[in-house]
């Protein structure tokens, strides 16, 4: 059976974008994207060599407040489309007896928010906002992989650089503006000869603080999860899902709502197809999943089509 993991999985699960524009953490938004975690075999690395990826990311969403750019905002309604371009190398040397990969990605795309904002003076208008730019890239410097038998583990680290656009001025922007570092630990357990999959990603996002709105987003817990079942050799069903909780709380002059911790938690299904032309280097992959809760988050439905290539 035919076996690849789209790059970068865990690590850059939660990489690619803030519209600036929900509630827990600043602007509710945070640098962990439900879904972009992956949609198969989530702690097993590719074979070595090169594999490039695309993605495209949607997200529709609401909210009841938020804070933007330093001011309190009501009845928020954002629509977000992503192009995610992703690499990852993988090495024919092991590192600590694990397979070692690096990646990065690339993310650019469109963020519309309709909103109420607040002003100084206490009143109050209705706005309605686009943004349309590259986000903030993703740096994998380490992935290691350890594999026995149908199981798989996998530690790795990811670091989100402050290259998205961000004007302090605008209310949506495609940027956060501050540093993000990502620490995960993966397991899958795949059985070969039943075409049965299961994986699981919990991770822990760590934030510096945006110097131009004062505001330092707290520690972020995320976990993500995939079940498989080929129902062919080239073509499998299964379920993707996710849960976020904000272990600590938002800080600085910025936050004017407090430490407004974030929670959220959604499901649904998801497929993946090898073409059979490709001999197993081509895979198509996509989800839809839908928040079931979110308290101080956007509530949402988010989307996926991934198009993913090995050399």
């Amino acid at each position: 059976m035919a076996l690849f993991r789209f790059f970068p999985a865990a690590a850059l699960a939660g990489v690619l974008v803030s519209a600036q524009a929900t509630l827990a953490a600043e602007g509710g938004f945070s640098f962990y994207l439900p879904g972009l975690a992956g949609d198969i075999a989530l702690a097993q690395s590719s074979e070595p060599g090169l594999q490039v990826a695309n993605t495209v990311y949607f997200l529709s969403g609401d909210a009841g407040t938020a804070i933007l750019q330093g001011k309190v905002n009501a009845g928020l309604d954002l629509t977000m489309a992503l192009d995610i371009v992703s690499a990852g190398y993988t090495f024919d040397q092991k590192v600590l007896g694990a397979t070692y990969t690096v990646g990065a990605a690339i993310p650019f795309g469109y963020a519309e928010l309709e909103a109420t904002i607040t002003t100084a003076g206490g009143g109050s208008f209705a706005a309605e906002r686009d943004s349309f730019n590259i986000a903030d890239i993703a740096l994998v410097p380490l992935e290691l992989t350890w594999t026995i038998d149908n199981f798989s583990i996998q530690l790795g680290e990811a670091i989100y650089a402050p290259t998205g656009a961000y004007d302090v001025d605008k209310v949506v922007n495609l940027g956060l503006n501050h540093w993000g570092f990502d620490t995960t630990l993966a397991a899958t357990y795949f059985n070969l000869e039943t075409g049965t999959e299961v994986s699981i990603v919990p991770g822990v996002i760590f934030n510096t603080e945006n110097n131009a709105t004062d505001y330092q987003t707290g520690t972020e817990f995320h976990l993500d999860f995939t079940a498989n079942q080929f129902l062919s050799e080239t073509f499998a069903l299964g379920v993707r899902g996710y849960y976020y909780n904000q272990l600590t709380g938002d800080s600085g002059s910025g936050a004017r709502l407090g430490d407004f911790k974030g929670e959220s938690f959604g499901l649904g299904p998801g497929f993946i197809w090898f073409p059979e032309f490709a001999e197993g280097k081509l895979a198509v992959l996509g989800k839809w999943i839908h928040d079931f809760d979110a308290t101080n988050r956007f509530e949402s439905d988010y989307g996926t089509l991934t198009v993913a290539w090995t050399f």
